[in-house]
């Protein structure tokens, strides 16, 4: 009963804050250089300990032994995903801040990591217009950089297309 009750814990944890099963393993090991930020890994590193440490006594006696797996899953998964998501979400703010767009759509780390490794994508973690000239924020190089007017008509907003006369080139 206690393998049952982790794994769907996993399976719950994981779509709700991935969208897949495999994601989460998969940005922690292979695809670990998606994310550029400095010191993310050390930072899930702790967040995982800290997980670890929350059922050291007197707190894992309070919690009933069955459900015990489940719940430590549950924060080995969702400690590491929120410190870094909101570590990460802050970096890009900061940049966005620094940038000074005229323009901006941000949309959150969480967001991006159930959209973003997509085969197709049309999904930005952060748009930006400077000048007319489009914009797209890369987590892998913690950074704008220049979008393509090929690209930019398929996933800025149409307002911003039109008001610019962004074309295919």
């Amino acid at each position: 009963m206690k393998l049952l009750l982790t794994a769907l814990a996993y399976v719950v944890v994981t779509v709700v804050l991935f969208g897949d099963l495999f994601q989460p393993i998969a940005l922690a090991t292979f695809w670990s250089g998606r994310l550029g930020a400095p010191y993310w890994q050390g930072i899930a590193i702790i967040s995982f300990a800290a997980a670890g440490l929350i059922f050291m006594r007197p707190a894992r006696d309070a919690i009933p032994a069955l459900l015990r797996p489940a719940i430590s899953l549950i924060l080995a998964v969702l400690l590491p995903t929120m410190t870094v998501g909101l570590y990460a979400d802050g970096i890009r703010h900061r940049e966005v801040l620094a940038f000074k767009p005229d323009e901006v759509e941000e949309h959150s780390f969480f967001r991006s990591i159930r959209e973003a490794p997509a085969d197709f994508q049309f999904f930005l973690h952060t748009a930006a217009l400077k000048g007319c000239t489009p914009y797209a924020w890369s987590y892998r190089k913690i950074a704008f950089y220049v979008l393509p007017p090929n690209i930019a008509v398929n996933v800025l907003p149409q307002q911003w297309i039109k008001r610019c006369g962004i074309v295919r080139n």
